[in-house]
């Protein structure tokens, strides 16, 4: 199908672009899969995402290279029933995935500053389906570690330890979020990792 029919599917999460020949990209072919995530494979995705306001969410879908994790092109219905296709750069609105990442890329992509509720809803949903548990969690770490949700952060952040971090970073985190909460045992014990993993501040 053609990415400008991409509306008439509602049930596909994520499609893959199979033909880019064409100058204007909503001539671009596409064809659904059966992924709950974002895959790591090389390629040009268009996965459902969401355009987030204060007071609610509205429907798109975003164009992702992989495995950089590069958000480009937002593909969105007009009130007129008109397909676009926007730079990501001109967008009023944050708009961010549907759907969790299975490949590691800029947590920001999940961060919707309008709403940060719908990210992290959006992650601990992927957390469950992820077979990567360690990049969606360390979004996820990411995200309420901005939002200060400093315990949530760190629960999020021991996922990603106990499934193997990205780098000793995520124990940098960790000692930090713990110094936050008074914890200095813990801030300790993971500045220690840190330095041990090969961490340099």
């Amino acid at each position: 199908m053609k990415l400008k029919n991409i509306f008439t599917d509602n049930k596909t999460k994520v499609f893959v672009v199979t033909n880019q020949d064409e100058e204007d990209e909503l001539n671009w072919t596409i064809e659904p899969t059966d992924f709950d995530l974002l895959p790591e494979e090389e390629n040009v995705y268009y996965v459902k995402a969401y355009q987030v306001s204060a007071d609610g969410t509205y429907d798109c879908y975003l164009g992702i290279m992989t495995p950089e994790r590069i958000a480009e092109t937002v593909v969105k219905k007009e009130p007129s029933g008109q397909i676009v296709a926007e730079s990501i750069y001109e967008q009023e609105q944050t708009i961010i995935p549907a759907v969790a990442s299975d490949c590691f890329g800029d947590y920001e992509l999940f961060y919707a500053k309008e709403n940060p509720q719908i990210g992290i809803d959006v992650l601990k949903d992927g957390l469950t389906k992820a077979s990567n548990k360690n990049i969606v969690a360390e979004d996820l770490g990411y995200v309420l570690r901005d939002e200060k949700r400093i315990e949530e952060a760190i629960d999020a952040f021991k996922i990603s330890e106990q499934t193997g971090p990205s780098s000793e970073y995520v124990f940098l985190e960790l000692s930090r979020l713990y110094r936050e909460i008074g914890q200095k045992e813990n801030e300790l014990k993971y500045k220690e990792k840190f330095k041990v993993s090969g961490g340099i501040e």
